[in-house]
């Protein structure tokens, strides 16, 4: 019995001491301490090179049938693309539209017995069918002093009249030295065009 007393008395003290020791709890919680990533500049996007075209003009879209047949001979029809300018006031020597194509091409031939070797002949649906087209000019001067040389060998049915028509270029894109050369040839067979190379346009 004694001994029995002696381990309750024991478990007793070991008790209230495990109380006494234990800690008293606030009930808050403690922070937890958030480690946050330290700042960094982003990393700016890289910029794209921007890509060389080959513009070459200008040219009125009147006079196109000539130039895309050039253009066509050098096999560059795919590598090149038609860009318009907008429309620009000219002034245009030229046969008014004849009656038929009949009564065209017997004009054109007394074109040739009087020596203009420099003259289209328009065929198409519009109001000028059958006319004959003889140059136009940006500057009045430059269409008055043809007709005074067209006077001189005997033409009188050509006239000057003004018209607005469409302006435009040939561009491409990133060419190759293949393609470089052979629009360099065209632009030798267009004297008064212009050849340069510039920085693309964004694609539409």
């Amino acid at each position: 019995m004694r001994t029995l007393f002696f381990l309750l008395l024991l478990a007793n003290i070991a008790f209230a001491l495990y109380i006494q020791l234990e800690p008293v709890s606030s009930g808050r919680t403690q922070p937890v301490l958030q480690l946050r990533p330290e700042k960094t500049n982003p990393v700016p996007a890289p910029v794209p090179a921007v890509a060389n075209c080959l513009e070459w003009g200008t040219f009125l879209d009147v006079d196109l049938e000539r130039v895309e047949t050039a253009i066509a001979a050098q096999q560059l029809g795919d590598k090149v693309t038609l860009q318009a300018m907008g429309k620009v006031p000219v002034y245009w020597i030229h046969i008014p539209p004849l009656n038929s194509r009949l009564h065209a091409e017997r004009k054109i031939g007394e074109l040739k017995s009087l020596g203009v070797t420099h003259y289209y002949h328009v065929q198409d649906d519009s109001k000028w069918n059958n006319a004959i087209s003889m140059g136009f000019f940006h500057d009045i001067e430059d269409a008055r002093n043809l007709m005074a040389a067209l006077r001189s060998k005997g033409v009188r049915s050509a006239i000057i009249g003004a018209r607005n028509v469409e302006q435009v270029k040939f561009v491409a894109r990133a060419p190759s030295e293949d393609i470089t050369r052979k629009m360099t040839k065209l632009s030798q067979e267009f004297p008064g065009t212009e050849l340069k190379t510039v920085a693309c346009k964004a694609s539409l």
